[in-house]
C-alpha cells in the first residue's frame, strides 16, 4: 500500500498549476507581442538565426539611410549646378551684347553693373549649404565659404580638392560632393591668360585688379613662369616698382615711377595696383586654366576700364646704318644710312603687304606717330646697327643707341590695337564661359551616374531588406490562430486542474467513517 501524505497531495496540485498558469501565461505573452520566440529559452535555435538576421536589417537600414541622405544631398548639388548654369548663360549672353561694335561707352557700363550682380549671384550658388549646414563645394573644409573674396575683391577658392563620400554597401562607396576646384576654378582657358593676387605679406591693404590680357602670344612666351611687382622707396620721397621673374629674379620691367592707380602694362598684360606701399608684392600668376569667376571679372575689367581707341607708338630715334633691316609684323623694311623718319613712314604706307593691312604712320612735330586699328604692331629690331628709339608701346619700348639695347629697352616691342584686344576679350570671355558650362555639364553627368548607381543600389537594399525579414517573420512572427486555439485549451486545462484540485483537497478520511 502507498501512503500519500496530504502536504504531497497539496505539493503537487500546486506544481501542476503553476505549470499550466506558466504555459497560459506564455501564450497570452506570445498573443500580445505577436511574437512566437519572445525569449531565447522559447526556442533557442531560432532564437540565434533571429538575432543574426536582426542585425542584417539593421545593416540594410543603415546603408538605406546612407542612401536617401546621399540622394538628397546629390540631388541638390545637381539643383545648385543647374541654377549656376542659368547665370552662366545669362553672362555669356550679356557677352554676346558687350561684343556689338555699336554700343556706346555707357551702354558697356551698364552691361557690366548686371555682370557685377550675375557674378555675386553665382557666388552665393557656388558657397550654398546643405541641410546640415556643411558648404556643399568646399571639400572636405565643409565649414568654412567655398569662395571668398580677396583684398582686392576677387572671388578666389578657400576650401580643398577633398570628396567626401558615403558607403552605400558593403564595400561600395559613392561620391556625395564636388569640390569648387573641380568646378568652377580648373576650367581650360581660351588661351595663356593669369591671376594677379596681392601677397599674403602685405600690410598696406594694397589692392590690384583683375586686369585683361592685352598680348595672348607674348603672355604665352613667358608662361609658365610668374611674375612680382615690387613696390619700393625711390629714397626721394616717392615711390617705384618693379617687375621680376618669381624663380628667377630677373628683371623685366623697372624701376619705373609708381602711382596709386596708374596702369601698368608688362608681358602682355594690363593691370593696376592701389595704394601701393615701399616693401609691398603682387603676383601675377601665369596659368592656362581660369575660373568662371576670373573670366567675368576680367570681362567687367574690360568693360569699365579698356578703352577701344586705337593705341599710338611713337618713334623719336631713327638713324639707320646701311642695311639696317627693321621688321614690322613679319614684314623686312630695309633702310640705308641717312634715312629719315620720312623715309620710314613711306616704307611703312607705301608696303602692300596684308600684314601691314591697317597701320599708318605720319610724321609730326619730329616724331612719327604709328596707330592700327585693325591689328597689333609688333616691331622688332633685333640686329639693329644703328639709333631706334620708340615709345607707347602697351608692354615694351625699343631703345637702341648706336646698336646697343639702353638699360630698361628691349630690341623688340608690340603696340596692341584698341579694337582688336577688347575683341579679343570678348571672344577668350565666350570661349572661358563655353568651357565653363562643359565642365558643368560633365559635373552633372558624373552626378546623374551617381544617382543612377544609388537607384540600383537602393533597389537591391530595399530586395534583401525584403528578404530578410521574410525569414525572420517566419522564425519569430506567431500563428494567430494556433496560438488562440492553444489559449483557449489550455485556458481549459487550467479551469479543470483548478476544480479537481479544490475537490481533492477537500476529501478526509473521516468522511468515510
Amino acid at each position: 500500500m502507498i501512503r500519500i501524505s496530504s502536504q504531497q497531495i497539496f505539493s503537487g496540485g500546486s506544481s501542476r498549476l503553476q505549470e499550466l498558469n506558466v504555459d497560459l501565461n506564455k501564450t497570452q505573452n506570445q498573443i500580445s507581442t505577436g511574437k512566437r520566440v519572445v525569449n531565447p529559452s522559447d526556442d533557442p535555435v531560432a532564437a540565434a538565426r533571429i538575432l543574426k538576421l536582426d542585425q542584417e536589417v539593421g545593416r540594410i537600414e543603415t546603408f538605406q539611410r546612407n542612401v536617401s541622405l546621399a540622394e538628397n544631398r546629390l540631388q541638390q548639388e545637381e539643383s545648385t549646378l543647374a541654377s549656376t548654369l542659368d547665370v552662366v548663360q545669362r553672362v555669356r549672353e550679356l557677352t554676346v551684347q558687350a561684343g556689338n561694335g555699336s554700343l556706346t561707352a555707357n551702354d558697356r557700363k551698364a552691361i557690366s553693373t548686371e555682370l557685377r550682380e550675375r557674378l555675386g549671384q553665382m557666388a552665393s550658388l557656388a558657397n550654398t549649404r546643405d541641410s546640415s549646414g556643411q558648404y556643399l563645394f568646399s571639400g572636405f573644409q565643409g565649414q568654412s565659404p567655398a569662395f571668398e573674396q580677396n583684398i582686392s575683391g576677387d572671388w578666389v577658392y578657400q576650401g580643398d580638392e577633398g570628396q567626401r563620400s558615403l558607403e552605400i554597401d558593403d564595400g561600395v562607396r559613392v561620391n556625395i560632393s564636388d569640390n569648387g576646384k573641380k568646378l568652377f576654378s580648373d576650367v581650360p582657358a581660351a588661351g595663356p591668360t593669369f591671376f594677379a593676387e596681392a601677397s599674403s605679406t602685405n600690410t598696406s591693404g594694397a589692392r590690384i585688379t583683375s586686369g585683361m590680357v592685352l598680348d595672348p602670344e607674348l603672355l604665352a612666351g613667358l608662361a609658365p613662369e610668374d611674375l612680382v611687382v615690387s613696390v619700393a622707396d625711390d629714397g626721394l620721397g616717392g615711390l617705384t616698382y618693379e617687375v621680376t621673374e618669381r624663380t628667377t629674379g630677373n628683371l623685366i620691367a623697372g624701376p619705373e615711377t609708381y602711382t596709386s592707380g596708374e596702369t601698368i602694362r608688362v608681358a602682355g598684360v594690363q593691370f593696376e595696383i592701389a595704394d601701393g606701399q615701399d616693401g609691398d608684392d603682387f603676383f601675377i600668376k601665369t596659368t592656362d586654366k581660369q575660373s568662371i569667376f576670373t573670366t567675368v571679372e576680367q570681362l567687367i575689367y574690360g568693360l569699365e576700364n579698356f578703352d577701344k581707341v586705337s593705341r599710338a607708338a611713337t618713334v623719336t630715334g631713327f638713324a639707320p646704318e646701311d642695311g639696317d633691316v627693321l621688321n614690322i609684323n613679319g614684314v623686312n623694311l630695309t633702310f640705308n644710312a641717312g634715312d629719315n623718319l620720312a623715309d620710314l613712314a613711306a616704307a611703312i604706307n607705301g608696303s602692300d603687304d596684308n600684314a601691314l593691312a591697317g597701320v599708318t604712320a605720319q610724321v609730326s612735330g619730329g616724331e612719327l606717330v604709328l596707330t592700327s586699328g585693325l591689328s597689333d604692331v609688333r616691331i622688332d629690331a633685333g640686329g639693329w646697327a644703328g639709333d631706334l628709339a620708340t615709345d607707347g608701346a602697351l608692354y615694351d619700348n625699343i631703345d637702341i643707341l648706336a646698336g646697343v639695347v639702353q638699360p630698361g629697352g628691349v630690341d623688340s616691342a608690340g603696340y596692341i590695337s584698341g579694337q582688336k584686344a577688347y575683341d579679343d576679350l570678348i571672344a577668350a570671355s565666350l570661349s572661358n564661359l563655353d568651357n565653363g558650362q562643359e565642365t558643368i555639364v560633365r559635373a552633372q553627368t558624373e552626378i546623374g551616374g551617381r544617382m543612377n548607381a544609388l537607384e540600383s543600389t537602393g533597389q537591391f537594399l530595399e530586395d534583401s531588406s525584403l528578404y530578410s525579414k521574410d525569414i525572420r517573420s517566419q522564425l519569430q512572427d506567431l500563428d494567430y490562430a494556433e496560438a488562440i486555439s492553444n489559449l483557449s485549451f489550455q485556458s481549459f486545462v487550467l479551469e479543470a486542474a483548478q476544480l479537481s484540485f479544490a475537490q481533492t483537497s477537500q476529501l478526509s478520511l473521516f468522511d468515510r467513517l
